[in-house]
């Protein structure tokens, strides 16, 4: 599933896949695209959520599909967010689950399509449930891009998979404050489909 468009809404609705199943993205760079996703399901291996649009998955079951590896199975995000953008990636409420071996998974990685300096993924993993399938260090480069450049936190995760480490950037709480699935999604033209229930 390819998504171009802003205020984009999907509720209990399944995206099965292995590498690539969900790209949410913008028509160009500069351009916010907002997607909300609701109470639905999302299983992948590599990449498998990815783009640059504001994206925001609550209420919603994230699986991470094994690919018979001991040491890395994949990865679940992989943003390519826009530098001017604050807003890229939000899991909240949600719940990660995993067949794959413990330690063999990892959150995210910086994607730079086409090398581009510009687009610096952010993703935010807060309140959801991380299974033992995660790695301690879950977070990893990509194509010569560090996911230290890049702008990754969880808060008040937890579950077998939720381990603070070093390399595990913690989001403040006066910063959750701010990054809450309204400010993602609120735009210039205050939308908020999630105050519809």
């Amino acid at each position: 599933m390819k998504t171009t468009g802003d205020r984009i809404v999907f509720e209990d609705t399944a995206f099965l896949g292995n590498q690539d199943t969900l790209m949410t993205d913008s028509p160009k760079l500069t351009t916010v695209s907002r997607v909300y996703i609701r109470d639905s399901y999302i299983e992948g291996d590599v990449d498998f959520v990815y783009g640059r649009a504001t994206t925001v998955i609550e209420r919603s079951v994230i699986r991470a599909l094994s690919r018979g590896s001991a040491t890395n199975n994949g990865y679940i995000t992989a943003a390519s967010t826009w530098t001017g953008n604050p807003y890229g990636f939000l899991i909240t409420r949600s719940k990660v689950v995993s067949d794959a071996p413990a330690g063999s998974f990892h959150l995210g990685r910086p994607w730079h399509p086409g090398g581009e300096p510009q687009a610096v993924a952010q993703v935010l993993i807060r309140d959801t449930e991380l299974p033992a399938a995660i790695k301690a260090s879950p977070w990893t480069d990509m194509s010569g891009f560090s996911w230290k450049d890049a702008r990754f936190a969880e808060y008040r995760n937890h579950g077998p998979g939720a381990t603070v480490t070093a390399d595990r950037p913690q989001l403040s709480d006066e910063a959750a404050r701010s990054h809450t699935v309204t400010a993602y999604l609120k735009g210039t033209d205050d939308w908020a489909p999630h105050a519809r229930h």
